[in-house]
């Protein structure tokens, strides 16, 4: 057996050849792009093969889509909805996407439990690739409903003056060309449920007059917002369903419970927002708050998620016991 003296003398030279390796100026860029490669690889191998996503998407696809109140007619047996959750989850490592196929299934859920006699089409409003559009036409196809697309197709807009969570520097980005987008969706969507609407909210979702089952909003400002629900509201059915995907913050879903911004555009109380501040927890654990700035790193903490609110719900306080009038 050899000493230890040796293997430290070893492991010296090794690592001092590879210390003059790096500083040779024809290799820097290569050990550069190796590095690069290495993080790459290795966080796509721990995204998609780690025991809190691939061992446990059949469990959670089940569990969320396990609900007496799916309707019969869908014919959802157990094969049938771990299909619908499996294409789900790999499209949204196929297709670039903001929220998870976990979000993506609490959607096709309520979908699902709506009878098919009731009106309304889906629709999503700010797509980017066409992540979320292919998994909810893949549930659209079931269902046989209409899925209207909405985006300008050119990115974030401008902010407009009075933004706070908009930047400046965002305009332009989650950015997906019409042709990207149909190009996703026909190879691993229902691009025969789809209907494209191409152009900025302002001057699109005036026209809007179908009526509306369930709307997904990621549109990312507050300009946006107010726009998306000014216009959508009046077009949801009775118990329509209204989802979103910044639940982390809390100033941007204020509008959900904000009594002036109801009692001036619809003269009624807000209707609140089940998720609001952590997103459904669905399967996954989030502690908060999310930061002003930067990214909320944890490895188990993942806040991806979504909330909803329903035309029928009301987030309003009315009780004031020590007020005279």
């Amino acid at each position: 057996m050899s000493s230890p003296e040796f293997y430290n003398q070893s492991t010296e030279k090794v690592y001092n050849r590879h210390k003059q390796f790096e500083k040779t100026p024809k290799r820097k860029m290569t050990v550069k792009v190796y590095r690069m490669l290495r993080r790459l690889i290795s966080g796509l191998l721990h995204n998609i093969f780690t025991p809190p996503n691939v061992l446990m998407v059949p469990m959670t696809i089940l569990i969320i889509l396990h609900s007496g109140n799916i309707h019969k007619s869908y014919r959802m047996s157990r094969v049938r909805k771990l299909k619908l959750g499996f294409k789900m989850f790999l499209n949204t490592h196929r297709i670039p996407t903001g929220s998870s196929y976990r979000a993506h299934l609490a959607m096709a859920l309520k979908i699902l439990e709506t009878p098919p006699d009731v009106p309304g089409d889906i629709a999503e409003f700010g797509t980017w690739k066409g992540g979320a559009t292919a998994n909810l036409s893949l549930v659209c196809r079931i269902v046989g409903r209409r899925l209207m697309v909405y985006d300008s197709f050119e990115g974030l807009p401008e902010p407009k003056l009075g933004e706070r969570i908009a930047q400046a520097s965002a305009k332009g980005a989650y950015r997906g060309s019409l042709e990207e987008v149909k190009s996703n969706i026909k190879r691993y969507g229902a691009i025969e449920c789809c209907e494209f609407v191409k152009g900025w909210f302002e001057d699109t979702l005036p026209k809007l007059n179908s009526p509306l089952l369930l709307a997904y909003l990621d549109v990312d400002f507050e300009s946006s917002l107010h726009t998306c629900i000014k216009y959508i509201w009046p077009n949801l059915v009775d118990r329509g369903y209204v989802f979103i995907d910044e639940s982390m913050l809390l100033d941007y879903i204020a509008l959900f419970y904000s009594e002036k911004w109801w009692r001036k555009y619809f003269n009624r109380t807000p209707p609140g927002l089940i998720g609001a501040g952590t997103g459904l927890p669905l399967g996954q654990f989030y502690i908060g708050p999310w930061p002003a700035l930067g990214w909320y790193v944890h490895q188990f903490e993942d806040p991806s998620s979504v909330s909803y609110t329903q035309k029928t719900m009301s987030g309003y306080w009315s009780y004031y016991p020590d007020d005279d009038t």
